[in-house]
């Protein structure tokens, strides 16, 4: 009994040594899942080793001279890895997930963005919430009193658009911010809708608008509008109601007396 037990496992190691000695061909097709089509240009490797290939444009590869214990490494960016072993196998056919990560806060600097807390300038971030339900048309005027150190003065005519102040008057030429609208420069934002504004970022510090050289040096106030999302159709109704009333009116002159008074 127990020489047939002695000899069945050495059968079995004998069979593991020969499958891991023996060289394969693995064949198979990389499909994405979010999709379905195939999944061009990912590398699959054999790991431990320097033997591997991409996938082609119908997401097939080939790979020669495989041991049949090793195990396949299939990678790609903004896909999860994955890793799978042969077991003998020669075709090997996996559907790769996206790789979607939690990120912390991100605000834009420049031309392109960062996470909140890799920065060292002075940039605020205000999101669409804190500016679409102030009731004003004005989307200026829908930040007052919302960021330290931006000075926001209404100047009381009708019309006129308020007056803009970051750290304060640094320049003999003005003191007004440049704006940049959807990576746009502009002078003023008064044609914005304060509902279509997805967010806002105020630079401040020199180090945060280095990129925008001598037409930064009062601030930076950039701009992100909405953009259309994949899903269903959303439609959101917004609407406001105000009223005016002069509580003391002062007793104004007629024609007549206007002119009784200019010629006294």
């Amino acid at each position: 009994m127990k020489l047939k037990i002695a000899t069945a496992i050495n059968l079995l190691l004998f069979s593991f040594i020969l499958i891991a000695q023996q060289q394969i061909t693995v064949t198979g097709k990389v499909t994405e899942g979010a999709t379905g089509d195939p999944a061009i240009g990912v590398t699959v490797l054999v790991k431990g080793t320097t033997i591997g290939t991409v996938t082609d444009i119908d997401g097939n590869y080939t790979l020669s001279n495989v041991p049949g214990d090793a195990t396949i490494v299939f990678s790609y960016i903004g896909m999860l890895t994955i890793e799978e072993p042969l077991n003998g196998r020669s075709v090997v056919s996996v559907v790769m997930a996206e790789d979607v990560q939690a990120l912390d806060e991100v605000v834009v600097i420049g031309y392109g963005s960062a996470r909140k807390r890799d920065l060292t300038g002075s940039i605020v971030s205000l999101n669409a919430d804190e500016i679409a339900n102030r009731p004003t048309t004005n989307l200026i005027s829908s930040v007052q009193g919302k960021v330290a150190g931006v000075q926001i003065v209404n100047t009381g005519r009708a019309g006129q658009d308020p007056e803009v102040r970051i750290r304060g008057t640094n320049s003999i030429n003005g003191y007004s911010p440049l704006y940049v609208v959807d990576g746009l420069f502009s002078d003023n934002i008064n044609y914005l809708n304060p509902s279509d504004i997805e967010s806002m970022e105020i630079l401040k510090d020199p180090s945060s608008l280095a990129i925008f050289g001598v037409r930064g040096a009062n601030g930076v106030i950039i701009v992100n509008t909405k953009r259309a999302k994949r899903g269903q159709t959303v439609v959101n109704f917004n609407s406001s109601l105000g009223f005016k009333e002069v509580t003391h009116m002062m007793p104004m002159t007629n024609a007549a007396q206007f002119r009784e008074l200019y010629d006294e």
